[in-house]
């Protein structure tokens, strides 16, 4: 089987201390045979990737390691709903394999920080959270839907056991999110950067009875301690029913079998 990280930040992304020579040699050591670069663009905190210096250094990974990995030029794009033109603008003439598509601020407001859930009631604040992915799907040429249940990096800030939440509470406006995805082509993504939680596969389910099919795995890894095998994500596929998963070249979903 195939596998690949579609998910990782060289030292292109403000938060990343991985190189890419670093990203590659762990991925060999990994037994991993496809990486795609996903470095940030954030139009609202105006980090903009130069494009020709990013793809000259994939290019440049692709002579060192291209015997023993595949190497793809992707992009993780915060997206919200005012900034969709800027962002299509940016993408228009440029020339990717794959492209994530991740909500980072909601209303203008900081999910990082915990402004968005500040002064808000738990059950309201993830319902929010939810609607706003929604109402702010990307019309821009994205692949897949990065990280729908970012929600659960905020628990220790937030005071929160995920054993006391009720994940179903939220099915409806997960389900939206979902069928628009499917209606315009598009996928999700399994991110791995933490442990999977019930939430994580209440979303898997729902997207597979929904007839969702293309999904990639993404460790979301911005440093070398970050780095490591997927096998925790190929296992929640299996147990949910799913017998692929997806690799992108120019866009384009490629189905890998698990």
């Amino acid at each position: 089987m195939k596998k690949a990280d579609y998910h990782i930040h060289s030292d292109f992304s403000p938060d990343s201390t991985l190189t890419m020579d670093q990203a590659c040699e762990i991925a060999i050591s990994l037994g991993l045979e496809e990486l795609c670069f996903t470095d940030h663009f954030e139009i609202a905190e105006d980090i903009r990737i130069d494009y020709t210096k990013y793809r000259q250094a994939v290019f440049r990974a692709r002579e060192r390691y291209g015997k023993q990995l595949s190497l793809k030029v992707g992009l993780e794009v915060g997206f919200d709903k005012y900034s969709q033109h800027q962002i299509q603008e940016y993408l228009g003439d440029k020339d990717f394999d794959f492209v994530i598509g991740s909500l980072h601020r909601a209303e203008g407001l900081d999910l990082f920080n915990g402004d968005f859930f500040r002064g808000k009631e738990l059950k309201v604040a993830f319902s929010d959270y939810f609607k706003v992915i929604h109402e702010s799907i990307p019309s821009f040429g994205f692949s897949v839907l990065g990280h729908i249940t970012l929600i659960k990096r905020f628990f220790l800030l937030l005071k929160v056991n995920p054993s006391d939440i009720d994940w179903s509470y939220y099915d409806e406006e997960i389900q939206a999110i979902l069928q628009d995805l499917i209606a315009g082509g598009k996928g999700i993504e399994l991110n791995l950067r933490n442990p999977l939680i019930d939430l994580d596969f209440r979303v898997l389910r729902l997207y597979k009875e929904l007839g969702g099919e293309i999904i990639t795995l993404g460790t979301d890894s911005h440093h070398t301690t970050s780095m490591h095998t997927m096998e925790e994500g190929f296992q929640a596929l299996r147990e949910v029913g799913f017998r692929y998963y997806c690799v992108f070249d120019q866009l384009k979903p490629l189905f890998v079998s698990i």
